[in-house]
């Protein structure tokens, strides 16, 4: 958890405030947990890298879209069919 008795104060506009809203995981989810889950510094190595990924969660797959990507693959995407 990052808790700070100091602040500062930063300024976004509608569409970035309402991204950061969406973001929240519920009314005790302060920005600065938002912020802190979504961004982070680039890695400048590779165990950089490893060290940032290494807590993540396995990313959210849909198997019903991985399956049509299996089933097209090798079509030509719009026009001929």
């Amino acid at each position: 958890m990052h808790d700070s008795c100091m602040g500062k104060t930063i300024t976004i506009d509608d569409d970035a405030y309402k991204l950061l809203s969406s973001l929240k995981r519920g009314a005790r989810d302060s920005f600065t947990q938002v912020i802190m889950r979504h961004i982070h510094k680039p890695a400048e190595t590779c165990g950089e890298l490893l060290d940032a990924t290494a807590n993540d969660p396995a990313p959210r797959v849909d198997l019903g879209v991985l399956k049509r990507i299996a089933a097209n693959r090798g079509r030509r995407s719009g026009g001929r069919r």
